[in-house]
């Protein structure tokens, strides 16, 4: 996957026919991840602030202009009938400080450059993870509506059954009536519930690839992944993650850029401005005046103290930018690991325990106990133990993301690649 950059309205006319053949079957999470990198006005965005940093490239590898300077003069007092009639002056001058500082300021350019291209391409990734999060909360959410929809469903036959023994004088509870009614209006209250996050998580997972108002009649075709056998390594993990985080190539790059900064200024304080060229003057008389010319700026005062003071401040800021980068890695990989760990724990306790001793009930209730009212509400019970697994299991989904994020480490950590930058 391979973000790209719409810079005409030819592209933007195009980004229908690229989009449509992955919409054309339901998306998958990598194709909802590949639609976000072609549709998405975030990312444009930030290509948008990639060309200011080229920009500036272009800027620093250009050569100065050089400066013409034209004059006339003409005599005036008591020997004025002495000197010819008038003086025409022509001069050219270049800053020879801007020249010889050209590679200097080319070297910072690059580097500057470097960070804003690591940048963005952190910036894609942390898009790309924004949508895998919201293709797994629609999934899940899709899931949970389905269990919903079954619980109401048993419930609603739960107080038919009731309803039809108090009627027939087989039963003489209506207490139990009015407990099952208010079961079933609790289920109604969270199949509704279920169908407005099932909404909701759709038009995020839209909103981050780009497509409202493009296309509206997509689907997606997974289901919630199986948990995998094994976890990754916490240590190997935070040992990879500063080599492998865009963020801290990027904050290590803008440290580089400082510092190239910093020597560059050093490097010219003494020469605030220095201009080489040859003048000439021509009178009416025919004499031609010919000459160099320089104008050399005297570091007297201003010995760009202040200049240096600010990068200085900037270099220190980007040290400590990249210390807190490095507290906030090792933090959130702490973090999603004990998550990760925790979730995994939870759901193999629904699938290893729980739901297979709730089978088990409700297959001997079903040999053993012919009261389809009793069965009814193991079943109830047992769809409600299969949506708190399912909470798990997606808990567990959004934490290794989180770690994979975290780490660096997308494609190990999710088993798909990751999105390139340009």
């Amino acid at each position: 996957m391979r973000a790209k950059w719409r810079r005409s309205s030819a592209d933007d006319v195009r980004l229908k026919s690229e989009i449509a053949p992955l919409l054309a079957d339901g998306l998958s999470v990598a194709d909802s991840v590949a639609v976000a990198l072609l549709a998405n006005p975030e990312l444009q965005l930030a290509f948008e602030r990639l060309e200011i940093s080229r920009s500036e490239l272009v800027a620093a590898s250009t050569l100065p202009n050089p400066v013409l300077i034209l004059g006339t003069r003409e005599p005036g007092g008591r020997l004025a009938p002495f000197y010819p009639q008038q003086t025409v002056s022509i001069g050219l001058l270049e800053n020879v400080l801007s020249l010889i500082s050209i590679p200097a300021k080319r070297r910072v350019a690059q580097s500057d450059l470097k960070r804003a291209q690591l940048d963005l391409a952190d910036r894609i990734v942390a898009h790309a993870a924004q949508v895998s999060l919201a293709y797994l909360e629609h999934v899940a959410a899709r899931h949970v509506l389905e269990l919903r929809e079954r619980s109401t469903a048993a419930a609603t036959t739960a107080v038919d059954i009731i309803s039809v023994n108090v009627a027939n004088g087989r039963i003489n509870a209506p207490g139990d009536l009015v407990v099952e009614r208010n079961a079933l209006f609790s289920n109604q209250s969270q199949l509704r519930r279920a169908q407005l996050q099932v909404a909701t998580t759709r038009e995020r997972l839209g909103q981050l690839m780009g497509i409202a108002g493009i296309a509206d009649d997509w689907q997606v075709t997974e289901d919630l992944q199986p948990l995998p056998a094994d976890d990754p390594d916490y240590g190997s993990l935070e040992e990879r993650a500063f080599a492998q985080r865009l963020d801290m190539r990027a904050a290590r790059e803008a440290i580089a850029t400082r510092l190239e900064t910093l020597r560059t200024q050093r490097r010219f304080r003494w020469l605030g401005a220095f201009e080489l060229g040859v003048f000439r003057e021509g009178q009416s008389s025919q004499i031609r005046f010919t000459g160099p010319n320089a104008v050399l700026e005297l570091p007297l005062f201003d010995q760009r103290q202040s200049q240096l003071l600010a990068s200085d401040a900037q270099l220190r800021s980007a040290l400590r930018q990249t210390e807190l980068l490095a507290q906030q890695a090792r933090n959130e990989l702490r973090t999603h690991a004990a998550e990760m760990q925790t979730t995994r724990t939870l759901y193999m306790n629904y699938r290893d325990q729980l739901l297979p001793r709730q089978q088990w009930l409700l297959s001997q209730m079903r040999s053993a106990d012919p009261s389809d009212l009793g069965r009814l509400r193991l079943r109830l019970s047992n769809i409600a133990a299969e949506e708190e697994a399912t909470g798990y299991l997606r808990d567990y989904w959004r934490a290794r993301a989180a770690l994979a994020r975290a780490a660096g480490d997308w494609s190990g950590l999710l088993g798909w690649s990751a999105p390139k930058s340009p």
